[in-house]
């Protein structure tokens, strides 16, 4: 398997045509595919893994040069992107796990690795075998961190570190909500400056191969908002699927023709690559359930790249913006004993009874959130620590295999914890202060169709709890 865009750092020599090596601080290997980005400080003794842009002004270079363990909260608070970060024998994550780490000890040694299916690969861990499958469609269809499913391999967590000489885990250094003195107005102007200022900075890095994938709703709205406002050169698209909304199909195409920028839909094929099916779910060791195992299937980031004139290209996606917006509105955030929140969250998430492995896992990060100082309640670390870190990293790890970086802008410490202050749905209020008349074309409008299709499953799932 060729592990695209994945890294490892252990004792063993590994040798891989497509993977580049250098010795860390630590003494430790650091071997990383030729696609994924790193980046040293001058010194050499920070190491930045993934993509990081600033949300504010500086550059990531003069950052990474003057960062150490006890700054990095202060430091990478206005860093945005799918990163981590590794400072002397110390490695961080970015504020939602989106580029994760695996690791384990064999050997007695730490090993370390993007990839659950690199370290499987190389160290053979034993899989553990009291668990479900995830599916798309179920309310938890991702692993729970920080359990996987290899027995002594684990995921690092929001709100942690590890140290790559001992394996030893400890706390990530925190910082109070710095925007609590901000009136509402503020936080949504102070966002949109912060959006507007990561595009911008992207752009100096891609050029005109910036990439949206626009829908009807209000995330990629509010990315296009920020492009536009920026006056950054950008195409959009969307990938054809057998459930798209009419609203998906159409606005679109309406906002393309009104903004003047590129649009393609890109449909589906009829032909249906099993081998490419296979090889998602192998480089992601089953670990991503989603749509995107489909749109890998059937070929279709194909034509999007057929339209790219550099090897370089990013994807702007737009997770993360549901923190503080009441995700997960069952989680009762007045909870304090574990066993009273399990109870609350096995009806929301039934695979909580089925599945050993995920029980287990959750009890262990209720642990966490109990141990550790957020700026988020209860339920917006649920969505941040478990469906960001443990469901859309997944999605974005398995498709690692595309010829496209991505990014959800959204994934900055600065931006979650102006988040967590708003009373309401900040995107409409982000979208007046950069590209207003986008305000005029409605949001998700549905279907007589899909109105009574909603009504149905609401009635059903009401009905089976």
């Amino acid at each position: 398997m060729e592990h695209k865009r994945q890294f490892l750092i252990c004792n063993k020599e590994f040798s891989h045509t497509n993977f580049n090596h250098v010795t860390l601080l630590s003494g430790f290997s650091l071997y990383y595919h030729t696609d994924l980005d790193v980046a040293f400080s001058n010194c050499k003794v920070n190491v930045l893994i993934g993509s990081a842009f600033k949300s504010t002004q500086g550059t990531i270079s003069n950052d990474l040069n003057t960062i150490n363990t006890d700054n990095i909260a202060d430091i990478t608070s206005d860093w945005s992107g799918r990163w981590l970060i590794i400072i002397g024998n110390s490695l961080h994550i970015d504020p939602g796990g989106m580029l994760g780490c695996y690791y384990g000890l064999q050997a007695g040694e730490p090993v370390l690795s993007s990839s659950l299916a690199l370290l499987n690969e190389i160290f053979s861990f034993e899989k553990n075998n009291d668990f479900k499958d995830i599916k798309h469609g179920n309310a938890m269809n991702w692993f729970p961190p920080p359990l996987t499913i290899f027995n002594g391999v684990k995921k690092l967590l929001v709100g942690q570190a590890i140290n790559i000489n001992e394996g030893t885990i400890k706390r990530a250094g925190k910082r109070e909500n710095k925007f609590k003195h901000l009136a509402q107005s503020e936080i949504y102007t102070t966002l949109a400056i912060r959006l507007t200022t990561i595009v911008k900075n992207v752009s100096q890095v891609y050029g005109e191969e910036i990439y949206l994938p626009l829908t009807a709703g209000y995330d990629s709205r509010t990315l296009l908002a920020a492009l536009l406002n920026s006056q950054t050169s950008f195409s959009a698209f969307l990938f054809e699927h057998e459930n798209i909304s009419a609203a998906d199909k159409k606005t679109p195409v309406i906002l393309a023709q009104k903004f003047n920028f590129l649009f393609s839909f890109i449909k589906r094929s009829n032909t249906f690559d099993k081998a490419k099916y296979n090889e998602y779910i192998e480089h992601s060791s089953g670990q991503a359930a989603d749509a995107g195992i489909l749109f890998h299937a059937y070929d279709q980031y194909e034509p999007l790249k057929s339209k790219s004139h550099s090897k370089k290209k990013i994807i702007l996606r737009g997770g993360v913006w549901e923190t503080g917006r009441n995700f997960y509105p069952t989680i009762d955030n007045a909870l304090t004993l574990e066993e009273d929140i399990l109870a609350n969250l096995k009806p929301r998430f039934p695979i909580l009874r089925e599945s050993k492995l995920h029980e287990e896992s959750v009890k262990l990060w209720i642990q966490h959130t109990q141990a550790t100082h957020s700026n988020l309640s209860f339920r917006d670390r649920f969505y941040l620590e478990q469906r960001v870190s443990g469901w859309l990293a997944a999605l974005e790890q398995a498709m690692d295999l595309t010829s496209f970086d991505r990014i959800h802008p959204a994934n900055c410490q600065d931006i979650v914890d102006l988040l967590a202050l708003t009373e309401f749905n900040p995107q409409p209020k982000i979208i007046q202060e950069l590209q207003p008349k986008l305000l005029e074309t409605a949001f998700n409008p549905r279907s007589l169709k899909e109105i009574l299709k909603d009504f149905y499953y609401f009635a059903y799932h009401k009905l089976r709890r």
